[in-house]
Parts: structure tokens; C-alpha cells; sequence
């Protein structure tokens, strides 16, 4: 299936009505003049922006509904154009409908085949893959639309000369980067949240983002973190603006900004990154048009696209985090009935080995295998033979001291790691085991069975006998157990016996 193909629509969904659809369209258009006219809060020159949020929100489209909002992003085009045009009697409106027909269309595909490159090449998470594509996409959709736009405005001669062409090419290309950069994620939200709205949901692009939570839900610490990152950019513009003659080294103050940023991403989850970063974007750029900080602006936007990307780099610590817990819980941590796994209990009978052997210690296995297992499953089925699992280790865990460790080996043998345990003690423990898992039957639905175990116990031996050795004493006490008849405790010999 073509990568736009779930884009916008959930699979299996009824197809939103048409009457929905165009509203749709209505509201990005809408949003698409109301951060054009923002736009101009840092207009360089005519045509050109050094801070352009329609871009990101052009981009956003693209991440949601692909080529299905093409039109809403033609329209706004086309009405921007023509609302540029009014009241400047050398540009009637009739003139500008080709030209604001395809500047919407080249700043649409644009954009849109940035977007298109993220989703193919890049994880629906915040990782260090996702963002790396991110911020190569960007870049690339920012040239090809500054080479396109300039090029039809140019041809239609909305730009009178291809010398003013050439002039505001960097101007035109930073402010479109800087807008998809610093605005385009916080726009996803907006418009996930907008189709929702109208009953036209989709596939949301930053569903996986949103595992990244905040590390606690307290909005004034949000608050605060977010004026300490916007302090190192309304002190670095104030020096500016009343210190002229130092003003270029003042302006690169603003990059202070990055360590609450940072903060921000460390610990208040991506949704608020997003958010954040879209602030501080916001800010910088009316901080620059109410203090008039001249060609100084370049810095502050080029500050503001490092400072999105390091943010959004940011995102990649929580997640790798919750991804090696994720992992650990998997390596060692038995799925279905949460003891632990094989490979982690042998590592952690070594360690309780060497440890005994270290200190003269004592240190017990306790080997049980459920009786008759076979016939649960055969005459109740393996829903409830896996509801007995569950309920044997939760039992067991029960019984069992903080410090013990109870594991799976695998099917239905079990095995509790005592340490600080003898013979005597740990054979106690094996009867309260039994007598745990004896006394109240497995119930599931009108099913109810009573499951019990054979246990094997053996004290190792530290000083002389293997890991290997004391499970083989412990198999062979667990075996006559099973030879006397099941649903019993037998202790295994001592290695000198």
C-alpha cells in the first residue's frame, strides 16, 4: 500500500462527508492567512519573511493528511495573493488569480513532499532517526519551495525583476525553514486536534510523541521553565536594541536559551516540547518586531532553528530511556506470568553464588514443577492453563521474601532463589508454597481446578558445588517427589552425603 494511502483516513473508517471535508479545507485556510498575516511581524522585504509560519503549517498538512490537503493550502495561496494585491492599482485582482494558483501549488507540493519524505524515511517517535530526517527534510522542502515561489512570482511578474529575486533568496529561505523547523510539529497537534473537531479523524503522526510524557503534570513548573527560556532572548534583544555598538556579539546571548529548553525536554514530554519551542519561536520574532533589531534578525531565526533542532534531539533521552526499561523488563521479566526470566535468574544465581562463596552465606534452590500440567490445558484449554500460570506465580511471590527471587525455566517449571537461606528454612518455604498453591482452586468462568506442584529443595554448596551441580541435585529431588506421588516437599542430599 502507497505510503499516502492510510494518510488522513482510519483504515476501515466511513469516508468523512464531503460537506466535512470542505470545512476542513476551509480551516486550513483560515490557519494558513492568520500565520501569514503573523508572517509579516518579520517581513524583510516585499515577498520575503525572515520568520514564515505558514510553512510549517503547510508541512503539518503534509505529516497528516498528505496529498488530500493540497487544496486547502492552494486556496490560502491564492487568497494571500490576492489580499496582497489590494489597493495597489498595478496589480488587479484578475492578474493575480495565475500567479496565487501556482505559488499555492509550488509552496503546497513543496511541502508536502517534505512531509511524504519524513513519513517514508523517518519512526512515528521521537528518536534520534526521526529527527535526523526531520531536519534533513526541512531544508530540502524550504529550497525547493524558495526555488519555485521565487520562480512563479518572478514569471508572473508579482516580483518585478529577477535582480529583487536574487536579493531576497536567503531572507525568503530562513524564514520558510525557521517556520517549518520551529512551528511545524506544535501544528500537527493543532491540526490533529482541529480534525477531530470536524469528524474527519486520522492516522495521528505523533502518536508515539505522545508516549513521551511529562515527568509530572505540574503546569506552573511548565510555566516557569518556560520564562527562564525566554529570558536569555528578551536580555539578549533589550541589549541589543539599547546597546547598538555591541550588538552583534549581544545577539548571540539568545543561544542560553537552549539549557531550559533542554530542561524542557528532558522532563515535560514531547507535546510540550512542541508547544515550547513553538512559544519561544513566537516570542523571538515579536520581541525582534517590537525592538526593531534590524539585520540582526538573521541571528535570532538561525538561534531559533538550532535551538528546535537540539530540543527536538532532546526528546530522543526520554525515549531512549523508556525503551532500556522497556527492554530490561523484556530480558528479564517473563511476560506471561511476570517472574523472572531464565537467562536473568541463572545471572542472578551466579551472583548469589559468588557472593555465599565470598562470605560463607548460605544459599537454597527451590525447584517445583506443576502436576499433571498436560491435562489442564488439554481439558480446560491453554486460556486457562495460562490464567493458572499466573495465579501459581503470584502465589508464590506471596510467600516469598523481598530478596528471593522467584523465576520461569520455562512451560511449567519454576524456580525460587533463596539466598541467606539453609536447608531446613528453605524446605519451609517449599511447604508454604505447596500449601499456597493447594488451597484455593484456579477459577475461570464456571471452570474451577485445583493446581498443585512437586518440589525439589537443595542447599548449595558455595564453596565446592557448581550452579550446574546444585540444579541437577535439585532436579533429582524434585523427580522423587514426583516418585512419591506429586503435590509434595523432597529435600535433596547434601553434597558430602
Amino acid at each position: 500500500m502507497p505510503p499516502d494511502a492510510q494518510v488522513g483516513q482510519e483504515p476501515g473508517a466511513p469516508r468523512p462527508s464531503f460537506a466535512r471535508r470542505l470545512a476542513l479545507h476551509g480551516c486550513i485556510a483560515l490557519l494558513w492567512l492568520l500565520a501569514w498575516g503573523a508572517a509579516h511581524l518579520q517581513q524583510e522585504a516585499p515577498h520575503a519573511s525572515l520568520w514564515f509560519p505558514p510553512s510549517g503549517l503547510t508541512f503539518a498538512v503534509g505529516l497528516t493528511l498528505g496529498w488530500r490537503g493540497l487544496p486547502g493550502v492552494v486556496l490560502a495561496g491564492l487568497l494571500a495573493t490576492l489580499l496582497d494585491a489590494l489597493g495597489d492599482p498595478a496589480r488587479p485582482l484578475a492578474s493575480e488569480l495565475a500567479p496565487g494558483l501556482v505559488f499555492g501549488l509550488t509552496h503546497g507540493c513543496s511541502y508536502i513532499l517534505g512531509a511524504r519524505l519524513l513519513s517514508r524515511l523517518g519512526q512515528d517517535r521521537p528518536s534520534l532517526r526521526f529527527v535526523s530526517v526531520l531536519l534533513l527534510a526541512t531544508p530540502l522542502a524550504a529550497t525547493l519551495a524558495t526555488a519555485s515561489g521565487l520562480l512563479a512570482l518572478t514569471a508572473f511578474g508579482v516580483i518585478h525583476s529577477w535582480q529583487h529575486a536574487r536579493e531576497i533568496v536567503l531572507p525568503f529561505w530562513i524564514g520558510d525553514l525557521v517556520g517549518t523547523v520551529a512551528l511545524g510539529p506544535f501544528f500537527v497537534m493543532v491540526l490533529t486536534a482541529l480534525m477531530g473537531l470536524l469528524g474527519t479523524p486520522g492516522p495521528d503522526p505523533l502518536e508515539a510523541h505522545r508516549q513521551v510524557a511529562p515527568a509530572g503534570g505540574d503546569r506552573d513548573a511548565l510555566f516557569l521553565k518556560l520564562a527562564l527560556c525566554l529570558m536569555p532572548v528578551a536580555f539578549s534583544a533589550g541589549l541589543v536594541a539599547v546597546w547598538p555598538q555591541q550588538a552583534h556579539p549581544a545577539s548571540f546571548l539568545v543561544f542560553f536559551g537552549i539549557v531550559p529548553l533542554m530542561w524542557i525536554a528532558h522532563t515535560e514530554g514531547a507535546m510540550r516540547t512542541y508547544a515550547a519551542t513553538a512559544s519561544l519561536s513566537v516570542v523571538l520574532s515579536g520581541v525582534g518586531a517590537m525592538l526593531g533589531l534590524g539585520p540582526h534578525t538573521v541571528t535570532y531565526q538561525f538561534a531559533m532553528i538550532i535551538l528546535s533542532g537540539s530540543a527536538y534531539f532532546g526528546l530522543a533521552v526520554p525515549l531512549l530511556y523508556s525503551d532500556n526499561q522497556a527492554l530490561r523488563r523484556l530480558l528479564t521479566t517473563d511476560s506471561l506470568t511476570g517472574a523472572a526470566t531464565r537467562a536473568y535468574l541463572l545471572e542472578t544465581a551466579e551472583r548469589e553464588l559468588e557472593r555465599a562463596r565470598r562470605f560463607g552465606t548460605p544459599l537454597a534452590l527451590v525447584l517445583f514443577d506443576l502436576d499433571h500440567f498436560k491435562q489442564v490445558n488439554d481439558q480446560h484449554g491453554h486460556a486457562f492453563g495460562d490464567l493458572a500460570l499466573r495465579e501459581v506465580a503470584g502465589r508464590c511471590r506471596g510467600e516469598l521474601r523481598a530478596s528471593d527471587v522467584l523465576g520461569r525455566l520455562g512451560g511449567e517449571e519454576f524456580v525460587a532463589l533463596l539466598p541467606m537461606t539453609g536447608l531446613d528454612a528453605a524446605t519451609q518455604t517449599a511447604e508454604r508454597l505447596a500449601a499456597a498453591l493447594r488451597g484455593r482452586p484456579v477459577a475461570r468462568g464456571g471452570v474451577r481446578r485445583t493446581v498443585t506442584a512437586s518440589f525439589g529443595v537443595v542447599e548449595i554448596d558455595a564453596q565446592r558445588e557448581s550452579l550446574e551441580a546444585a540444579f541437577e541435585r535439585a532436579d533429582q529431588a524434585l523427580y522423587e517427589a514426583k516418585a512419591a506421588g506429586r503435590d509434595r516437599v523432597c529435600a535433596g542430599l547434601t553434597t558430602g552425603a
